[in-house]
């Protein structure tokens, strides 16, 4: 400090001692006070981030990642209308309380909707936590980051996910399991591994968790289902294809018929034009005529049957 402020300090300092110094030896001084709560002050200091400093100590090459994810855990706080002053005032079981509601509440990906997750924290790593809010912001951040990752197969049809997170005294304890929710192939396989896994921690259920395969689905004869209803596909395929082809021939041929009846009539309305038109053309011959031409015929063949 400077200027006034160096001043104005040391002028404070000296009438507290000159003050004190009047005092009654029974009673507490005003200086011992001061001393008291500075010495408070440095060892609340000292460890709040006494977790996470000796981390970074150990794993500087983490460091980096690790502040990261301690910023985006007090954002996740700060959310939830939480200070590190508040953490340090409550009681054990209120922490526990309020971070067990904050770390339930972390949402998961749009893609996840059918996850369930729990959350398994040591007794050490709640006091660490309550004394460290930079860990308890830890914790926080790494959930928030590992449910805000997208799933790749839920466009495939995927089923979700079981996810069991274990932390301890330190990150260096943190360890998870995730596996899908027909693990094995079968649903009640993975629903019993889940069960037995989670012992009772933090549980957090995605907002379509419900909608979880039966317990009888197994994957395998889902597969076999599924591959006999591609084939039956592929056969209603060909069997259509070769039906419009024959459709198809079949209506070359009708209209070949077509054609062909259609050219033999105007054939024969050909013919019959042209055999009219010759007809007309012929010598007309009256009833007389014709009867005279019969008696000259049948008289010229009585003469020569004669002779």
């Amino acid at each position: 400090m400077t200027g006034t402020a160096v001043a104005s300090c040391f002028n404070y300092s000296s009438y507290a001692s000159y003050q004190t110094s009047s005092k009654k030896t029974g009673e507490v001084l005003f200086s011992d006070s001061i001393d008291v709560n500075s010495d408070k002050v440095k060892k609340e200091e000292s460890q709040r981030g006494s977790v996470m400093e000796e981390y970074y100590a150990r794993k500087p090459q983490y460091k980096e990642r690790a502040k990261e994810r301690v910023d985006g855990g007090y954002v996740v706080l700060k959310c939830a209308g939480i200070s590190t002053e508040d953490m340090e005032n409550m009681s054990m079981n209120e922490f526990k309380d309020v971070m067990s509601k904050v770390i339930a509440g972390i949402p998961h990906h749009a893609t996840r909707p059918y996850d369930e997750e729990t959350v398994l924290i040591s007794e050490e790593g709640w006091e660490n936590m309550k004394k460290d809010p930079d860990y308890a912001a830890y914790v926080v951040g790494l959930l928030q980051e590992d449910r805000s990752f997208a799933n790749p197969f839920f466009a495939l049809g995927d089923k979700g996910s079981y996810i069991v997170q274990h932390f301890g005294a330190s990150p260096e304890d943190y360890h998870g399991v995730g596996f899908s929710k027909i693990y094995g192939g079968t649903a009640a396989g993975a629903r019993s591994m889940y069960n037995s896994a989670k012992a009772g921690g933090i549980e957090t259920r995605g907002p379509q968790a419900d909608l979880q395969p039966p317990s009888d689905y197994n994957l395998w004869e889902e597969r076999r289902k599924a591959k006999r209803r591609k084939r039956k596909e592929q056969l209603d395929e060909e069997i259509m294809s070769q039906y419009y082809q024959k459709k198809h021939l079949n209506d070359l041929y009708e209209k070949k018929l077509y054609e062909n009846k259609e050219l033999a009539r105007s054939r024969s309305v050909a013919e019959m034009i042209g055999s009219r038109s010759n007809t007309s053309h012929a010598p007309k011959l009256s009833m007389a005529s014709g009867t005279a031409f019969y008696e000259a015929a049948f008289m010229t063949s009585d003469i020569t049957e004669m002779f």
